[in-house]
């Protein structure tokens, strides 16, 4: 019965290795032969393939789908060939989180390459730094979710409140995080696939090293990949309590060999062939949905945000931040959702991916607790002008005075974050090393460009 169902699965494969061929150009057919020459010779030989496992990281945009097509076509390729293949793991992200159009793009894609049910892949995904099998529930429970909102929330309030630094380089090391889970006390040889191109390599790495320097870590000129991973994975957790100094030595997991292999020389062609994105399903995907380095970046959340911050800071409307925030994108604003339609969606998706709300999004944008409350009085009044009258007994809980239990519960509820919390941020009292690493965090968008001086920066 075992060999009559092998038989049977080796010629199933056989087919969707045919049918994946016919739908690929000349150009990625070719690639596809370079791409298996290059992981044999990794390997050491067909008689090694086996004990390899490729982890690529995969996000919503055509050059991520391409790429997973032409690493199942070469998987397939050495298994037909040589009886054993390489392990193939896919990593879904997405940030803030895997929202359903995101699930829904990458089933169809993992169904056409027939991954699910393949003992030799494994499917997995990441939401904020959580990691879990790939399905239709999120990959975290609700200690998680809270854990992971109220960092979120005491980020941004300590990184000034810009909309493109609350979802910008700090997504990076809710990555790391997922990876260093998986890179992680692992045995053999394991393959980390990048078509990223070597510039936007090199800025990414530069980033990470100087993000371990600023937190006392030595970062060398030459970082192995794995090291760093293990390394901004540890200042992922730094991030959930910046009072209180790290306890886990870095780099205390054991560690197989992990290399980084680059495909991009190999798969130039990554971005050709409409019969492959038919057959992938992603005839109905939109270009506003991936943003950032291989479309790990839901862009929605950050219109969101603009729009926020252009109500309530920038005496304009909702719908003249959002579209303002399109235009820089420089994707025409008629494709993208609209006015409520985007409010709802973004904030469920904010709500999905760290648990918070509309009013707790304001409070963060508004940074009213910091420098002794210099800003709460303006945020009581543009968005809770019946507290106004509770203003002395705000300062007072601040400050951890006296004051009745209601107003330190409202502080509680408005923001999101723990009295202690609030009280820390009222007094300043973050370390100087923990006030570096926001510093730089603060100070890179979704795409490690620059951003505007915050207040944190000149602090």
């Amino acid at each position: 019965m075992t060999e009559t169902h092998n038989q049977a699965m080796h010629y199933i494969y056989q087919q969707v290795l045919q049918r994946l061929l016919e739908h690929m150009s000349q150009a990625q057919r070719a690639s596809v032969q370079l791409l298996v020459q290059r992981l044999l010779v990794i390997a050491g030989g067909q008689e090694c393939i086996g004990n390899v496992r490729v982890l690529a990281l995969h996000g919503v945009d055509r050059r991520s789908a391409h790429l997973l097509a032409c690493l199942r076509a070469a998987q397939l390729s050495i298994a037909i060939r040589h009886a054993d293949t390489f392990r193939l793991r896919v990593l879904a992200a997405r940030l803030p989180t895997l929202d359903d159009t995101a699930l829904a793009l990458h089933d169809r894609c993992f169904s056409a390459l027939f991954l699910y049910d393949d003992p030799r892949v494994e499917l997995l995904r990441a939401d904020g730094g959580r990691l879990g099998l790939f399905g239709a529930r999120q990959a975290c429970s609700a200690e998680q979710l809270a854990a992971a909102g109220n960092a979120w929330l005491l980020f941004g309030h300590l990184a000034g409140g810009q909309p493109a630094a609350l979802l910008g380089a700090r997504g990076y090391l809710d990555l790391g995080g997922s990876l260093g889970q998986l890179l992680g006390g692992q045995d053999g040889e394991q393959l980390l696939v990048s078509a990223a191109p070597l510039a936007q390599r090199h800025r990414l790495l530069a980033w990470g090293r100087r993000c371990l320097r600023h937190c006392g870590e030595v970062a060398h000129t030459v970082t192995p990949h794995s090291v760093l991973a293990a390394g901004i994975e540890q200042l992922h957790q730094v991030l959930s309590d910046p009072w209180q100094p790290p306890t886990a030595p870095m780099h205390d997991k054991p560690w197989g060999d992990t290399r980084l292999m680059t495909v991009e020389d190999l798969l130039g062609h990554l971005d050709d062939s409409d019969q492959l994105d038919h057959m992938l399903g992603r005839e109905e995907a939109q270009p506003w949905q991936a943003q950032g380095p291989a479309g790990l970046f839901d862009a929605l959340p950050l219109a969101h945000l603009h729009g926020l911050k252009a109500q309530y800071l920038e005496q304009r409307s909702y719908r003249e931040g959002a579209q303002a925030f399109y235009q820089r994108l420089r994707q025409p604003s008629m494709a993208w959702p609209q006015g409520r339609a985007l409010r709802d969606e973004a904030q469920a998706r904010l709500h999905a991916a760290y648990g918070v709300n509309e009013a707790q999004l304001v409070c963060q944008l508004f940074t009213p607790f910091d420098a002794q409350g210099h800003n709460l009085e303006a945020f009581v009044l543009r968005c809770h002008p019946g507290m106004r009258v509770a203003l002395p007994y705000l300062h007072r809980a601040l400050q951890g005075r006296p004051c009745p239990e209601p107003v330190s519960q409202w502080l509680v509820d408005t923001s999101g974050l723990q009295l202690a919390q609030l009280r820390a941020l009222y007094a300043g009292t973050l370390g100087s090393q923990a006030l570096r690493l926001f510093r730089v965090l603060g100070r890179r968008d979704l795409w490690l460009r620059p951003l505007p001086t915050s207040p944190l920066s000149s602090a």
